[in-house]
């Protein structure tokens, strides 16, 4: 980072105070490493913060995308996404230890950072005992506008790997509308019949949208879209 004088460079304002006293721009420069010869480093990681929208569009860009910037390339895109996950699963290990479900907004809030903000719908499986304590939670499907994708038989094998008694399924609609479409009701009457040949109870299925989620088991209760 020779291109900036030294007592701005993000490196020495680390070690001398701490990575919390660094600008988001300041720890992605950190690994950009270099800027180009029209902008120095912490430059660069402006304007790539404006060009992605801040954080939430950065964490859900593409290599391509991404690398297609002036002074980013694949190498370096590939480790600012690279970072961005571990945060995020580090983020997930730490706070769904023993979460318990007891309500549809606690699933709601543990997954939508996860979800919300993704241009790719995914289907998530969230695998639960019979305390409601959540167990684990994997991503399955990818691309899933085609609801017939979706194969149950997945889904139970890991949930059995687990020891699930209980499982929750979620998925995400880019659009940010969360409400239903008829293949949404298909598959979750699917996965509800596969359950209780298994005896792995489907207890919800939430359909996460922009700020606001659709859940199943609400639905039935009387509820419908939830802000």
């Amino acid at each position: 980072m020779k291109d900036m004088p030294l007592d701005e460079q993000p490196r020495e304002k680390a070690l001398k105070y701490g990575f919390s006293s660094l600008s988001d721009a300041e720890l992605l420069a950190i690994l950009l490493r270099t800027g180009t010869k029209e902008l120095n480093v912490k430059e660069l990681a402006l304007e790539i913060l404006k060009e992605m929208n801040n954080l939430n569009g950065l964490q859900n860009s593409r290599i391509s995308k991404l690398s297609s910037i002036k002074g980013v390339g694949k190498v370096k895109a590939i480790t600012i996404l690279a970072a961005l996950e571990l945060g995020k699963r580090f983020n997930k290990e730490n706070n769904f230890k023993a979460l318990k479900i007891r309500e549809t907004k606690d699933v709601y809030n543990a997954y939508k950072d996860e979800l919300e903000n993704d241009v790719q719908e995914k289907f998530m499986a969230v695998f639960l005992n019979n305390q409601n304590i959540v167990l684990a939670s994997k991503i399955l499907f990818v691309g899933v506008s085609n609801q017939s994708l979706i194969e149950p038989k997945i889904i139970f094998k890991e949930a059995m790997l687990y020891n699930a008694t209980r499982l929750i399924v979620i998925h995400n609609h880019p659009s940010g509308n969360p409400s239903p479409s008829k293949e949404d009701y298909l598959v979750t009457d699917q996965i509800m019949e596969a359950g209780n040949l298994l005896n792995i109870r489907l207890i919800d299925h939430l359909i996460i949208g922009k700020e606001k989620y659709f859940s199943f088991y609400d639905y039935i209760k009387g509820g419908v879209v939830h802000e």
